[in-house]
């Protein structure tokens, strides 16, 4: 066995330490991405997907390529492991992986211009001695335009620090 020291960067994931806390982040795995895909020159976006959006199975549009479009979602959704302000939008586009349409890929390149703007984005552990729980839960009643399903979520917090969160139909 081999002491290798503090971790930098494990499984895309860098880890930076500080005064304030530990800070983790995708930065470098988001460059990747968007060199891979050709997006680095795209223009960038402040929000993730629109406010109010009407997302659904747009059967009327053209299809689009289902294996590139399901290898994109499965990229977003290890990117939001430490980017919990996609993970909503995310969600929405994962609901059409098994028939990808047009409309679904423009919401996904959405996501990624949204990434280009800040790839350097994450989350701080914060060094606090105060151990308290805080959780938070929204929902919305019957908001999908496909079923009228209900969308839910919930945030948790250990001491200041972001530990858990889901959004899930």
């Amino acid at each position: 066995m081999k002491d290798l020291g503090k971790l930098k960067y494990f499984l895309g994931i860098e880890v930076a330490y500080s005064r304030q806390g530990i800070f983790i982040s995708q930065r470098k795995y988001i460059l990747d991405l968007l060199k891979e895909i050709g997006k680095l020159d795209c223009k960038i976006t402040r929000v993730p997907i629109e406010q109010n959006h009407r997302i659904g199975n747009d059967e009327e549009s053209p299809k689009v390529e289902k294996t590139q479009y399901q290898r994109l979602v499965e990229k977003l959704i290890y990117l939001s492991h430490t980017r919990p302000d996609i993970a909503y939008a995310v969600n929405v586009v994962s609901q059409f992986m098994h028939d990808p349409r047009e409309g679904h890929l423009q919401a996904v390149n959405r996501i990624i211009q949204y990434l280009k703007a800040s790839p350097g984005k994450g989350l701080l552990f914060k060094k606090e001695g105060i151990l308290s729980m805080k959780v938070y839960t929204d929902a919305n009643y019957a908001g999908s335009i496909i079923d009228r399903r209900s969308t839910s979520g919930y945030c948790m917090f250990l001491g200041g620090n972001l530990v858990t969160w889901k959004s899930k139909k």
